[in-house]
């Protein structure tokens, strides 16, 4: 008898990657904390790093990757504190929001990528910063996160020509951050987006455990899908209780109802996997997918291509470009009823 391989275990062997403390190989749907940029760490790490940010938050909040700098999911971090951490780490991202409420409508609070040093500025200000902590004063792009090549202050004719010219074309590439920062924005929002859904009422967003489906808003106590991400007022539902489990009747052979459990679509779905935390992974993988497919036919191929060749955002991603135009995005799979 020949073995067989699921979609899923392929998916799952087939992107293997490395965590960026300790260069042990973790798989694509580990517990770890990972970041936009396509940076992960194993759990164990990702436990220093909790443990970096409890130490000395001032330098950690907002919450950002250890290696590139760009802004953490807050719900990838989370799921990391154990329960005596917890006060401490809402204690310190209070604090934290309520820095953020100074700032005005015009106005954004940036950080330095290369320390603890922040400051409120305005949003058409030029996206470049020169920091003025003594332990640090780099000069560096705040759309990519990247360091600023240094000039002298008589630079006009430098002596190493080639290397000026290094540096001139370093520059440029820096000014071409700014014109893009907009769509890397957008870019960005959407990966992140696609690990985690916004409650339907009030945008608050979060990240299903393993647990069922059902989702009660902290914020706004509205009750609603994490499959379909509907309302309990919108979304389709057996006439019964009016609850959310009604919700849930009949889902196998109706498109418009939703498993209670993710485990459950493998009853009639061989594509997914038996776990829930494997079912989650598919599960996000595919809205990540469909939510970049949005944008690369709303911006078409060249101009999509134009920014990951100047980001690499979809390179360090986890995704291909063929994944992203091709991959079949269909959530269940439904069986033929006579």
């Amino acid at each position: 008898m020949t073995s067989t391989t699921s979609c899923s275990e392929k998916q799952t062997k087939s992107k293997i990657l490395e965590c960026g403390a300790c260069q042990s190989e973790v798989a694509a749907d580990h517990l770890g904390i990972q970041c936009v940029q396509g940076h992960h760490f194993c759990v164990d790490c990702s436990q220093n790093i909790v443990r970096m940010f409890l130490f000395e938050p001032q330098s950690w909040i907002p919450l950002k990757c250890v290696t590139c700098n760009v802004a953490l999911n807050e719900s990838v971090f989370e799921r990391q504190l154990k329960p005596e951490q917890i006060d401490l780490y809402q204690k310190n991202m209070l604090a934290f929001s309520w820095a953020k409420q100074l700032v005005k409508e015009n106005e954004e609070l940036v950080y330095c990528p290369f320390c603890s040093y922040a400051e409120i500025r305005n949003k058409d200000d030029i996206h470049f910063m020169y920091c003025p902590h003594p332990d640090c004063g780099k000069r560096s792009c705040l759309i990519c996160r990247g360091e600023l090549p240094n000039f002298q202050e008589n630079y006009d004719y430098p002596d190493n020509e080639e290397e000026y010219e290094i540096k001139m074309i370093t520059l440029s590439k820096h000014f071409k951050c700014t014109e893009l920062k907009n769509e890397k924005k957008l870019l960005d929002d959407t990966l992140e987006q696609g690990q985690k859904l916004p409650c339907p009422n009030c945008g608050l967003s979060g990240m299903k455990d393993e647990q069922c489906t059902h989702m009660i808003c902290p914020n706004c106590s509205q009750q609603w899908c994490y499959f379909c991400g509907k309302t309990l007022e919108d979304c389709d539902k057996e006439t019964r209780y009016g609850t959310i489990y009604d919700h849930n009747v009949n889902w196998e052979c109706n498109p418009l109802r939703c498993p209670m459990y993710f485990t459950q679509i493998g009853d009639i779905d061989d594509r997914w996997p038996d776990t829930e935390e494997d079912c989650l992974f598919l599960f996000h993988r595919k809205r990540s997918l469909r939510l970049l497919r949005n944008i690369y036919e709303q911006w078409g191929e060249e101009k999509f291509n134009a920014l990951n060749a100047h980001f690499h955002s979809i390179d360090s991603s986890g995704f291909t470009m063929d994944e992203i135009k091709n991959e079949d995005l269909q959530l269940i799979v439904y069986p033929n009823f006579s």
